[in-house]
């Protein structure tokens, strides 16, 4: 019966993998959501650990490799850290990827510009409403301030 829970946190656990990677704090979280014991999801932890099947440093890197070009920095760090990955492991992520957040901006800034030509003249007022959306998104002034000076 004891090995029964076990096994049965093992398979959720398994299964949650399954359809997307996810980090130790995730997989914990969703484990005690479905309602398995501290014990159990402990033990489900170490099981899937044991193959490789989480790993925060992992996660960490191929986030920030997926998300490079669309999103800030900032950004980033910030959904990992929502995600709990520990504070090493994202800046070993940054330190492993050459991080350029100008394609990422010029990106962002297009679709806020909703397909005008960049030489169009853009108000002021339009100016400043699109650099506080860029803001927003974690860009840095100064890099928002060069991209929007080369509207003009």
């Amino acid at each position: 019966m004891e090995e029964e829970r076990f096994l049965a946190g093992r398979k959720k656990a398994m299964a949650l993998l399954l359809h997307k990677d996810r980090t130790r704090w995730e997989l914990c979280d969703r484990l005690v959501r479905a309602g398995f014991e501290d014990d159990v999801v402990e033990d489900a932890i170490a099981y899937v650990e044991s193959f490789h099947y989480i790993d925060d440093r992992r996660y960490a890197v191929r986030f920030a490799e997926i998300y490079c070009e669309s999103r800030s920095i900032k950004r980033i760090r910030q959904d990992l850290m929502k995600r709990h990955v520990p504070e090493e492991y994202i800046e070993d992520a940054f330190e492993q990827i050459q991080w350029d957040d100008s394609g990422a901006l010029t990106k962002e800034l297009n679709k806020l510009l909703k397909g005008r030509e960049l030489s169009e003249d853009i108000s002021y007022e339009e100016k400043q409403k699109i650099a506080a959306k860029l803001y927003r998104k974690g860009f840095q002034t100064d890099d928002i301030i060069r991209e929007l000076d080369h509207l003009k």
